[in-house]
């Protein structure tokens, strides 16, 4: 069941991005993927319509990151986690804060406030997303857009981050020189370098 989470947040890091209006046209959002504790990073950039759910966001984040959409995953946005109604023990009662009922830009508060997205549990991978900037309505496109990026994403089946850094640094000490490769189960002669966007945007333009 979504919940809400409740501290102490101090906000005086907060970056002061101005809103669109409630009644006029709605703006775009350029927002920054990272995944949680890579080093060196592992990010992208994509361009996204405001009017798009948090459901319609986490099929970009999947397309984007390279996964599959296999296991549970949630957003933290402000002080409040979202997350898919389906799997709920009650199917009769719809959760409070159903990612399908939320669009971005009735949350664009919260999202320079704190913006994380859960993937696997608490076991499993995190996105620290960044509100980059406003995309005024009417200069910029109305579908999802990856801008930049680096790096290959792990596998999800990997386990995390820390266990990817931890086999990154073997394959780094093996290779010595020359293109560093990671045999793993999952995908054969995996390279931690390669990152397609022409293929990533061609799959974006096909999300509804």
């Amino acid at each position: 069941m979504a919940k809400v989470l409740r501290g102490d947040f101090s906000q005086k890091h907060r970056v002061k991005i101005p809103h669109g209006s409630a009644e006029g046209p709605i703006p775009g959002y350029q927002l920054k993927l990272a995944v949680a504790f890579s080093d060196p990073l592992i990010w992208r950039t994509v361009q996204v319509p405001g009017n798009m759910t948090l459901a319609i966001l986490h099929k970009v984040i999947q397309v984007c990151m390279g996964w599959d959409d296999s296991h549970t995953h949630q957003f933290l946005v402000g002080k409040i986690f979202y997350q898919s109604g389906f799997g709920i023990k009650d199917m009769k009662e719809e959760p409070q804060y159903d990612e399908n009922n939320f669009e971005l830009h009735q949350l664009e508060e919260g999202m320079q406030f704190l913006f994380t997205y859960l993937y696997d549990g608490g076991e499993g991978w995190e996105l620290e997303i960044t509100l980059e900037k406003t995309i005024r309505a009417g200069l910029g496109h109305d579908f999802p857009l990856l801008i930049g990026g680096e790096r290959a994403c792990p596998p999800a089946e990997v386990g995390d981050i820390h266990r990817y850094q931890t086999l990154l640094s073997e394959a780094e000490t093996r290779a010595e020189s020359g293109p560093v490769r990671i045999n793993l189960a999952m995908i054969a002669n995996f390279d931690p370098d390669r990152f397609d966007q022409q293929t990533v945007n061609n799959t974006l333009a096909e999300i509804k």
